[in-house]
């Protein structure tokens, strides 16, 4: 999908749970905006972690992609809501998107069903355009919502750990990818992958075997964010990563990761 816009959408997915994908999409937000860029994030896991770690008082719980369909008649623009950081808006979701796929293929038609996102892209384009970066992050369960968004979306991140659960999460995202993006005749998207949240003691050469005889080598970025306790206990302040001089190892890792993938 070619876009004359500036904006990049950058997608965090990975068709397994517990790789870091909210972590990643999280962090590379409160940097982005940190650095002056403005922020969309899109919270399309119905569990909410990202959303609940932006909320302000303000925030209306209910106000979810949903309320675009069925009915509500709602534009993008009434959906995104101001967070607590600078630069940073934000869809937030809740248990209620899991109800997205059942009111999707009761709106939806077989042959217009993955061409919802890029209809939302073009319908609201202008509001799109007021933001440099759009950062989705995604539940393991990969349903017709959030394959709208992939498809349409200029970059995918997918985290990875030394576990065979996540390496088969990578191919089975990939082929679900390849498999619409066909269908609809559109170019696949980008697909990156990073090592995430890896121990010192985690054999990972097995994992890059595997990539290696996938040919997915060529997609593994060189930015590999390592384990840390004391990073995990406070990880909900979004800051510390950036201001606390402990995690130098975690800012580092990150500021590359973010060289590689803008």
């Amino acid at each position: 999908m070619k876009r004359k816009t500036s904006m990049k959408m950058i997608s965090f997915c990975n068709k397994k749970g517990g790789v870091g994908k909210t972590t990643l999409c999280k962090n590379v937000a409160y940097k982005f905006g940190l650095d002056g860029a403005k922020v969309l994030l899109i919270d399309l896991d119905p569990q909410a972690t990202l959303s609940v770690q932006f909320y302000t008082n303000k925030i209306i719980k209910d106000v979810t992609l949903l309320k675009m369909f069925g009915g509500f008649n709602v534009g993008i623009n009434n959906i995104i809501q101001s967070t607590k950081y600078k630069n940073i808006d934000i869809i937030i979701t809740g248990e209620e998107l899991t109800k997205s796929s059942t009111i999707l293929n009761n709106l939806y038609t077989k042959d217009n069903i993955y061409k919802v996102g890029k209809n939302i892209f073009g319908n609201f384009n202008n509001i799109f355009l007021k933001y440099d970066y759009v950062l989705i992050d995604y539940p393991p369960t990969v349903l017709e919502l959030a394959v709208n968004f992939l498809i349409i979306s200029d970059l995918v991140i997918i985290p990875i750990n030394n576990g065979l659960g996540a390496f088969k999460g990578i191919l089975d995202l990939k082929n679900t990818l390849n498999h619409i993006c066909r269908q609809e005749n559109i170019t696949v998207p980008t697909l990156r992958i990073v090592f995430n949240n890896v121990k010192e003691d985690e054999d990972t050469i097995e994992i890059y075997k595997l990539l290696e005889e996938e040919k997915l080598n060529s997609n593994l970025l060189q930015s590999i964010i390592t384990n840390s306790k004391s990073f995990i206990k406070t990880e909900n302040k979004l800051n510390s990563i950036w201001e606390n001089k402990h995690y130098w190892r975690q800012k580092k890792a990150y500021e590359e990761l973010i060289k590689e993938i803008i």
